[in-house]
């Protein structure tokens, strides 16, 4: 067995089931030796092929590895051997989502909101599928329920002034990029958004701070430092005196 040749954290006579299998993985993941622990789940699952928590294990490992369709296959298998694990239709929907399958990521984040609708992760998730379809107005939707359920989450906030911004409803973009950097005045993120939707009104000037803003915060920012150029570029040689 692989976990053996690597060196078990468990003595060899002392692994004798699934539930063993999944305590040497997890002990394995948490190490960052995913390739074992990836080995240690397979075990379990030799062991017991319907252990949801030993497939939902590997998930977890393949998505710490960006390895999203083995771990979309994994949350999947879970999920027939325990259809109401509310983690695993998150973890299955995070996945697809990164996949850019943004219908399925959908589907699997609703089906974890009929279990649980209160979680603001899986509305901000959910939200994140639906900008990536164009839907941006149902995106607002579940940002909103995201916020009504966590209001210190600035991720959402910036997200919601983002798919506001897309719609074009700039007053409202702005409040919410203005409600994140209440909360964090050093995103640079927040800053960044604030600067598309004050270009989106053609307020250049303003629009160039909000990206410089987020420059001094992250030098690094390449779209804080790409769309800094387009302002300027728009600019009339007053606006930058």
């Amino acid at each position: 067995m692989i976990a053996y040749m690597c060196g078990s954290i468990m003595e060899q006579s002392e692994i004798t089931s699934a539930d063993d299998f999944i305590a040497e993985g997890n002990a394995r993941k948490e190490q960052g030796h995913y390739e074992e622990a990836v080995a240690a789940y397979d075990q379990a699952i030799e062991c017991d092929p319907e252990n949801a928590a030993a497939w939902y294990q590997k998930g977890c490992t393949h998505n710490e590895r960006g390895e999203y369709p083995e771990a979309a296959q994994a949350f999947s298998r879970s999920l027939e051997c325990d259809p109401d694990d509310i983690s695993a239709w998150h973890s299955l929907g995070i996945a697809l989502l990164s996949l850019e399958q943004y219908e399925e990521a959908v589907a699997a984040l609703d089906l974890t909101l009929a279990l649980d609708e209160t979680l603001a992760p899986v509305w901000y998730h959910r939200g994140c599928a639906l900008d990536g379809m164009g839907e941006f107005e149902e995106a607002v939707l579940s940002y909103t329920r995201s916020l009504e359920c966590d209001p210190d989450v600035i991720s959402s906030w910036v997200n919601l002034g983002i798919a506001l911004n897309c719609l074009e409803r700039f007053e409202e973009a702005l409040n919410a990029c203005d409600l994140a950097l209440a909360l964090d005045p050093d995103d640079a993120d927040a800053w960044n958004t604030k600067g598309n939707i004050l270009m989106g009104m053609e307020q250049y000037k303003e629009a160039l701070q909000a990206y410089n803003r987020a420059l001094a915060i992250d030098p690094e920012h390449a779209h804080a430092w790409y769309s800094k150029g387009v302002a300027l570029s728009r600019m009339r040689p007053c606006d930058t005196c």
